[in-house]
Order: C-alpha cells, then structure tokens, then sequence
C-alpha cells in the first residue's frame, strides 16, 4: 500500500482529536510557531521522519515537542511519555502498533513502520533532568 495513501488516510481518522473551539481557552500558552528554531530542526534519519509524521498526526492533540502544553488537556506530551519510567523505544513502537491499548478516542491503527518512526523521535524528549508538570 502506497505511503500517502496510508498518511492521508490516519490524518483523516485523526481528524476527530484536532481541539474544538470549546477545547481551547484564552489563557492556554501558544506554540511557538512551525518556523522558529527548535530541537526538533537538528533531527535526522528516523526520528526526523518520526517528527514530521507526529505533526501530521498527533500534534492535534499531544504537544509534540519539549515544554509545550497539549491542546487537548486529557492527552500526555510526547515529552511526559518519552519520560515514563521503562520506556523503551521497543516499548513505546510495541504499544502504538496495538491500537486495544489506547483510549476509546484515540482507536486507530499505526502501522509498523510508521509506529518505529515515532518512537524514535518521541525518546528523542527524553531527558535525564526532566521533571513532570505539577498536575
């Protein structure tokens, strides 16, 4: 099956956790925008492409990068999960690729290769210093 085929299709099926009007509050932080200089512009090879599939797909949701908030409040950052005790990216490509673990808003499959590509960029956030927000 062609590759676009496959983005388009999950971008369509994710279409469901982009925030609503209600999701969003005056006072939530912005992210900064897509061209300011991040972390995330020295990535390469897998984690590059893990980065740029999580914008695609997960940033409706999850913020996808170090110190931002997600714009849906129920949805960790991928940097709280990059930080979750034991997380390998072994681990992590495992439970994307086993779509009955997610939560009922977030049913949808990954497939293999795209489940490697965002593991290895979402264990890029991890951080020997990283202390979770105050919840």
């Amino acid at each position: 099956m062609d590759n676009s085929f496959v983005i388009a299709l999950a971008a369509f099926c994710l279409s469901a956790c982009q925030p609503t009007p209600l999701m969003k509050t005056a006072s939530a932080p912005k992210s900064a925008p897509a061209s300011a200089p991040t972390a995330a512009n020295a990535l390469i090879g897998p984690a590059k492409a893990g980065f740029d599939l999580s914008e695609a797909l997960c940033s409706g949701c999850h913020a996808i990068k170090s110190s931002e908030i997600s714009p849906n409040p129920q949805s960790p950052t991928f940097e709280m999960i990059a930080n979750a005790k034991g997380l390998t990216p072994g681990t992590l490509s495992e439970f994307l690729r086993n779509s009955h673990h997610f939560p009922e808003k977030m049913n949808f499959e990954v497939v293999e290769e795209d489940s490697d590509l965002l593991a290895a960029y979402i264990i890029t956030l991890r951080s020997d210093d990283y202390k979770p927000p105050i919840q």
